[in-house]
């Protein structure tokens, strides 16, 4: 139950940049993650994880962990690229008692496009993702923008964003089924909702070989997710702490 997979996109950018750094042909690592997050499920609080990461670069192809990417067109400042990832969001009834008597949400693997324009202003980015295994059914599309300022070998970007979650997805995540419906939980369907989130992302890096990656955001809920009788907080917080050598 948890939502890396943001946090694991930059992590992916930033391989993708040491990368480049080292001789042409395929690249590749390993590393690991330490994920503290609290999404906000009613009695549930903060879970803390670790997350194995194989990292590759060859050529416009990306892969890192759950999340691959390949570049399909770059001119410039502005480059196009196709995506595939998993979408860790889900639960088990074992997860807490606000789901005991609910079916498991499982994850999903989602598919789409994003691009990024870099400008003397800032980076801004946008993407859509699908799922394609019929898990959730829904979308999600996202805006963003960013401003990095480097710090010797250092990479510190402060980010905004926008996401619109599609009615499909909300109401799988954070409905209830009449069926699951209890004294305690009534039934809900969820409808589309807009979340905004606030973070910096930041990169280390060390010689040719090791990266240190360090990130904290802060996701608002929408108000279709605030109004789930599974959620009692209005957002969520998540600390990413991750290193990853470069071979």
């Amino acid at each position: 139950m948890n939502k890396t997979v943001s946090l694991i996109s930059l992590a992916l950018m930033s391989f993708s940049t040491l990368a480049d750094d080292q001789e042409q042909g395929i690249q590749w690592g390993i590393g690991a993650a330490v994920v503290s997050q609290d999404q906000g499920y009613t009695d549930v609080g903060n879970e803390t994880m670790l997350v194995p990461a194989l990292a590759i670069q060859y050529g416009n192809f990306s892969l890192l962990g759950p999340r691959g990417s390949y570049k399909v067109w770059q001119q410039d400042n502005i480059e196009f690229s196709v995506v595939g990832q998993l979408r860790l969001d889900g639960y088990e009834e074992a997860d807490g008692d606000i789901f005991l008597g609910m079916e498991d949400r499982d994850m999903s693997f989602d598919f789409g496009f994003e691009g990024e324009f870099d400008t003397e202003f800032g980076e801004f980015g946008f993407s859509f993702m699908h799922d394609v295994t019929s898990t959730h059914k829904g979308y999600e599309a996202s805006v963003s923008y960013g401003v990095p300022f480097t710090l010797g070998d250092g990479r510190i970007m402060p980010y905004v964003s926008a996401s619109y979650l599609s009615e499909d997805l909300v109401d799988y995540y954070y409905g209830v089924l009449p069926t699951e419906q209890r004294t305690e939980r009534n039934a809900y369907t969820g409808d589309a909702t807009m979340n905004l989130e606030v973070g910096v992302s930041s990169d280390w890096f060390f010689g040719r070989n090791h990266m240190i990656k360090a990130d904290l955001s802060y996701t608002a809920y929408g108000s279709e997710i605030k109004d789930s009788p599974l959620i009692e907080q209005s957002g969520s917080v998540q600390l990413l702490l991750g290193y990853v050598y470069v071979f």
